[in-house]
């Protein structure tokens, strides 16, 4: 019964199905007038696993493979500019346009001619042979592409884009080929282990799992058997997906696996709800790098575990740490047991007897807290922090000169150097723009 509903919501009409073919076709021909090459229209709009509420054409242009990347920079920014006018540069490892036209946001990739997957110059070079294979596969089998894309979607767990680290639309084509049905692909996800193996074909299972070491899924590219099409997908979205699995099959409700209720959060409310927890909140808040999604969340990633392990190791207990991303700015955000410590802590030292045993006793000897002790095996003494408030660690940490020396990445070091960063506590993280992510993050709902 649910998939009859889900699918009323989420399949394309017929109309709308004729539409897109149209557009598509007048965006081809339009290319067509400014190019000799070949240009083809791939992707879910190709094959019809794309969702009605979607409205993304991926065209591609065929290019000899004597072009470097430069000129097919050039030739495509060209064909943009007369076609959408106004358009955007993205970057994957050849660049590519995306403009709008008649509604549809219009992606046009460049890449190599090749007759074989094993000639490609760069990934995007496999896409036309994904095509082929998926084409071949999925006919009757689109609208169960649909259910499992809508239930990636309203769980956050679809795209593999740095922002989202989850399944592709490619990843949900092949899991639906691979077990034949939306139901099936949960099915046998209820039973997935860390380091799955999923493959059309037979593959040494020693040798994948040591090519993909530390990957939690593992689909084999049936046009690449070097890759893996999963390779996107974060441990914590692998867990996720399993449970949310076996949930949906215990669940007499399963359209709420399929469609979320977004309640609207009051900031007072939010405010006043944190307060009872007895934590304190701490909010970095930098002026958003102007780069791709891509590169923003992938250095806001790395800088987050920078912060963390600077504040751990200075002994503030971390109990939340997250980074968000706006249009115009980034936050990182830290729930702490405290933001202050005592004076002193218990430092631990060598073991007794050890050749390093002289210089701790000379460094401590005569400490105001008192002289190095031992206990059990090892030298221990009452020492004093270098950092006491969080608030100090903090400023302490950004105001150097050089912050790529303690990991800050290039972007968000730039960021802070020319436009500073502001330091937010408690209530004052609640910021308009990030209010209803920072109430999911301190309040997670299962579903």
């Amino acid at each position: 019964m649910y998939r009859e509903l889900v699918l009323k919501k989420i399949s394309p009409t017929v109309e709308e199905k004729e539409e897109l073919k149209r557009i598509a076709n007048e965006v081809i021909n339009e290319i067509k007038k400014y190019t000799d090459f070949d240009v083809k229209l791939l992707g879910s709009a190709a094959r019809d696993t794309w969702l009605r509420y979607e409205k993304d054409l991926d065209v591609f242009i065929f290019f000899p493979k004597d072009y470097n990347k430069e000129d097919m920079e050039r030739y495509v920014e060209e064909i943009a500019r007369k076609i959408f006018g106004k358009y955007e540069k993205k970057y994957a490892e050849h660049p590519y346009v995306r403009g709008n036209y008649k509604g549809y946001d219009v992606e046009i990739v460049p890449c190599y001619k090749i007759s074989d997957p094993k000639e490609k110059a760069s990934s995007v070079d496999r896409t036309p042979f994904h095509h082929e294979f998926v084409s071949k596969y999925i006919k009757g089998k689109e609208e169960d592409v649909r259910l499992l894309k809508q239930f990636l979607k309203n769980l956050n767990l679809y795209g593999a884009e740095e922002k989202v680290r989850g399944f592709s639309g490619y990843l949900c084509e092949l899991l639906i080929i691979k077990y034949g049905s939306f139901e099936n692909v949960l099915r046998n996800a209820t039973k997935w282990k860390f380091g799955e193996i999923i493959s059309f074909f037979y593959v040494d299972k020693s040798k994948v799992l040591e090519k993909f070491k530390g990957q939690p899924l593992i689909f084999i590219d049936p046009v690449d058997e070097n890759r893996n099409v999963a390779a996107a997908l974060s441990v914590e979205n692998f867990y996720k997906f399993i449970f949310y699995a076996k949930e949906f099959f215990k669940s007499n409700d399963k359209l709420k696996f399929f469609f979320k209720h977004e309640e609207k959060i009051q900031k007072e409310y939010a405010i006043e709800l944190f307060k009872k927890r007895g934590t304190s909140l701490i909010g970095i808040l930098i002026k958003r790098p102007d780069v791709i999604d891509e590169i923003i969340y992938s250095q806001a990633r790395k800088c987050l575990r920078v912060f963390r392990e600077n504040i751990e190791r200075n002994d503030f207990r971390i109990l939340l740490s997250e980074f968000l991303v706006s249009n115009n700015n980034v936050l990182f955000m830290f729930e702490l047991e405290s933001d202050k410590l005592p004076r002193i802590k218990l430092h631990k030292g060598p073991i007794v007897g050890s050749k390093e045993e002289e210089r701790f006793l000379r460094k401590y000897r005569g400490n105001i807290y008192g002289d190095p002790f031992i206990k059990e095996d090892r030298w221990y003494v009452f020492a004093e922090r270098k950092y006491k408030d969080i608030y100090e660690l903090i400023n302490d940490m950004l105001s150097r000169k050089d912050l790529k020396s303690i990991g800050i990445p290039s972007y968000i070091e730039k960021s802070i150097k020319e436009s500073g960063y502001k330091l937010l506590k408690n209530e004052e993280v609640f910021l308009d723009e990030f209010l209803d992510e920072i109430y999911k993050r301190l309040f997670p709902k299962i579903l």
